[in-house]
């Protein structure tokens, strides 16, 4: 644990140290505040709720993440401090899981601080905060599953633009899987739209919007983020870099 808790400190202080943790947030927090007050007006709505709101976390996560992984091998392979990394005393997978830790640490700060939306409102409407936690207990489990993805990612490339795109691109297409007119699609094409959705983040994020804690969804979460380290981690010991 010792290890782990070093190279999540090394990764947490590199992200505040530089401006990229804190024009992710801030964008983060003004992207998901514009999209409700602006694109969905809230005050518009006859009966309003935050439905909309979280209806797009899974999307703007999805795109947002990889922001933040991109450079969590990429820039060590770039730079050559990865061959220096790997002379300390610590086993690869130590270091997979500090990284990841730490880039689930600057999406946890980014989460909390959209917690203003919905405590800004619970003075004009009435707020059930059940459905509050669930949701953004669903946010956090997909978000584990993106930065597992992201940070996979990142070790195929040295370019952090390379490793951005990739990443975008796998975690929309996990995104586009569960989404409802997707799922719909593929049940009348080949009958598996239900198979396949199953791997979608939004379906499962849906049941926790709901104010659902499905078994099923935290096992989902939990899962894949373990299939993404290990393939992470395999990567960082086969390559050699």
């Amino acid at each position: 644990m010792r290890n782990i808790s070093t190279i999540f400190r090394r990764e947490v202080s590199a992200y505040f140290n530089s401006p990229i943790a804190y024009i992710f947030i801030i964008l983060f927090v003004f992207i998901l505040g514009f999209l409700f007050f602006v694109f969905f007006p809230f005050f518009s709505q006859t009966s309003p709720d935050l439905r909309n709101f979280f209806f797009w976390f899974p999307w703007v996560l999805s795109i947002f993440i990889p922001a933040v992984t991109m450079r969590l091998w990429s820039e060590e392979r770039r730079s050559g401090t990865i061959e220096l990394l790997l002379t300390w005393p610590v086993q690869a997978w130590e270091v997979v899981v500090g990284k990841y830790l730490a880039g689930l640490f600057v999406i946890a700060v980014s989460l909390a601080l959209t917690l203003v939306v919905p405590l800004s409102l619970a003075s004009v409407t009435t707020i059930e905060w059940g459905v509050i936690f669930t949701s953004y207990l669903g946010a956090l489990l997909i978000s584990s599953v993106y930065i597992a993805l992201g940070a996979w990612a990142s070790t195929l490339t040295s370019n952090q633009i390379v490793s951005l795109l990739i990443a975008i691109a796998f975690s929309l297409v996990m995104v586009g899987i569960g989404y409802p007119p997707v799922v719909k699609f593929l049940n009348g094409v080949e009958g598996l739209g239900n198979f396949i959705g199953w791997f979608g983040t939004d379906s499962h994020f849906r049941e926790f919007s709901k104010g659902l804690v499905n078994p099923v969804g935290l096992i989902y979460g939990l899962s894949v983020t373990v299939f993404f380290l290990v393939l992470n981690n395999l990567f960082v010991e086969g390559r050699k870099f």
